[in-house]
């Protein structure tokens, strides 16, 4: 139970984020607008990318909770589907792994909306107790006050039909909201 209520409190937090985002490529001002942002990868060997038409559904926040730096991006499709990660106790560009010890909260998950529900297939600290799962990773590139840009990969776990789902060549470039 404790999982479906972590599973839904994130994908409620990932539905925050494309229902939040403005659209980007309407701006007329001739700027980047959305265009600048990605969120791509293989599931499985088949691509994911995130919309950035009609509107972009990327996005990224860099905040400071009680001294606690997280680093948070999502990209979904139109259809739903999305990848969104979570890195707490962020610290600058560099690695960092995802479902390689139970007290490790850094997360990245995949999910593929169906119906009003979603199937998802997560790397995070519950996921690092199933076994013989390969932990993810998050690499971050550059940052700066604008945004984030880098790639990760992980092999996400469904406890709900006990399968799993690769991710690789992943790459992000998110623009931060706050």
């Amino acid at each position: 139970m404790k999982i479906l209520k972590n599973v839904a409190l994130i994908l409620f937090v990932s539905l925050a984020f494309t229902a939040c985002k403005k659209d980007d490529n309407n701006d007329d001002s001739g700027g980047e607008g959305g265009g600048a942002e990605e969120f791509t990868a293989k599931i499985n060997g088949a691509n994911f990318a995130a919309s950035t038409d009609p509107a972009s559904l990327i996005g990224g926040v860099l905040s400071n909770g009680n001294g606690l730096m997280v680093l948070t991006g999502q990209g979904s499709t139109n259809s739903g589907d999305f990848i969104n990660f979570s890195i707490i106790n962020y610290d600058g560009t560099g690695t960092y792994t995802t479902g390689d010890d139970l007290s490790n909260t850094n997360s990245i998950q995949y999910g593929e909306l169906a119906g009003n529900s979603a199937d998802v297939w997560g790397s995070n600290g519950v996921t690092s107790a199933v076994g013989g799962l390969e932990p993810g990773e998050i690499n971050v590139t550059s940052q700066d006050d604008e945004g984030a840009e880098g790639t990760f990969s992980f092999e996400g776990y469904n406890g709900t039909d006990m399968s799993t789902k690769m991710i690789t060549q992943g790459k992000f470039t998110v623009k931060f909201d706050n």
